[in-house]
């Protein structure tokens, strides 16, 4: 049997999903003029599931309604979701060097782990030819 989770599930159960070594750090946010706080696990959430700053937005602004959330509100959202962005981004480009340095080496090197195979010579001595 699946089991499905709706999207607000989701969000409120990413905050598992955050590395430890996150450089990132996400704050609750209290929407000026309001007395609404969105939760850090929340906008956690939304970062992962939304696949462009679009998709971001448009949760929010889904939820909530456009009107809640000013300017400097929406900029501090925004920042968090480029930030996690960017981090990531980061880590995949590391993680693809890393990976092209051990093709590199072998790519400099066409012959390199032939030492350790038999090139016939042994058998010619063995033989007495």
């Amino acid at each position: 049997m699946r089991h499905l989770k709706t999207f607000e599930q989701f969000i409120f159960e990413a905050e598992a999903v955050k590395a430890e070594d996150s450089k990132v750090y996400i704050d609750d946010l209290s929407v000026d003029g309001a007395d609404t706080v969105i939760k850090a696990a929340e906008i956690l959430g939304a970062i992962e599931a939304s696949a462009t700053e679009k998709e971001f937005k448009d949760y929010f602004f889904d939820q909530y309604g456009e009107t809640l959330f000013s300017v400097e509100d929406m900029s501090k959202l925004l920042k968090y979701y480029n930030d996690y962005q960017e981090e990531k981004n980061k880590e995949e480009a590391d993680k693809e060097k890393e990976g092209e340095g051990g093709e590199d080496a072998a790519a400099e090197d066409p012959l390199a782990g032939l030492e350790d195979l038999p090139t016939g010579d042994e058998e010619t001595q063995k033989g007495g030819i």
